[in-house]
């Protein structure tokens, strides 16, 4: 069940509308906002913008999207930002329709206590690695080897004097911490040292599905 309501802004950009949808006790578990903005240009008329779309259930995030992409005169929907694994793409009957126009990073992790982040977050699968750390001119204390024995429950690091399994710096691993880069590729790009089987179970503890997704900018 959905409702549509707006506010007092006007212009050009239209009036900002707002969808909720509730599930069958009556609980919100979907809201939307979007514009239906006025041009002079026949071209650029009958667009929609959606400027935010988050569903807690994927009964929720179908029945938004469905509302959205089915309103009269609409030519063309654009949705700004929406992350990289998009479920839309796969309810569409042509999903070649979708088209990504433009990519950007909103989000930065630089990691200052390294064994304390890593037993701060769980991780899908289980596993155990040695992970080294050559150099951190900034905080030097993250230099050295400790082995991560992490799995859904939580994880546990700890300081080790044991060759690695796996050589990483501190970009690869901030990329990595939050799921949403794969191991394997920062392998082949020189950022992480290491057996292919060492890389492939890194890939498989740190990664989520679907990824991590973060709306505001700053």
């Amino acid at each position: 069940m959905w409702s549509d309501l707006d506010d007092t802004s006007s212009g050009p950009a239209g009036l900002r509308r707002y969808l909720i949808h509730r599930d069958p006790g009556g609980s919100v578990d979907g809201v939307a906002n979007y514009r239906l903005p006025w041009s002079p240009r026949i071209e650029e008329a009958g667009t929609l913008v959606v400027e935010g779309l988050h569903a807690a259930s994927g009964d929720a995030y179908q029945a938004m999207w469905q509302l959205l992409l089915d309103f009269d005169l609409t030519r063309k929907v654009v949705a700004a930002p929406r992350p990289s694994d998009e479920p839309l793409r796969w309810m569409l009957d042509n999903p070649r329709a979708m088209r990504v126009t433009r990519q950007s990073d909103s989000l930065w992790i630089r990691l200052l206590d390294v064994q304390a982040a890593l037993e701060a977050r769980a991780y899908d699968s289980g596993g155990a690695l040695v992970l080294g750390v050559e150099s951190d001119p900034m905080c030097p204390g993250n230099e050295g080897s400790r082995r991560l024995d992490g799995g859904p429950d939580g994880a546990v690091c700890t300081r080790v004097t044991t060759a690695p399994d796996l050589v990483i710096d501190l970009q690869a691993l901030g990329s990595l911490y939050l799921g949403g880069m794969s191991a394997a590729l920062l392998a082949s790009a020189g950022r992480i040292r290491g057996d292919r089987k060492s890389v492939s179970l890194l890939s498989l503890m740190f990664r989520t599905d679907p990824e991590r997704f973060n709306t505001f900018v700053f």
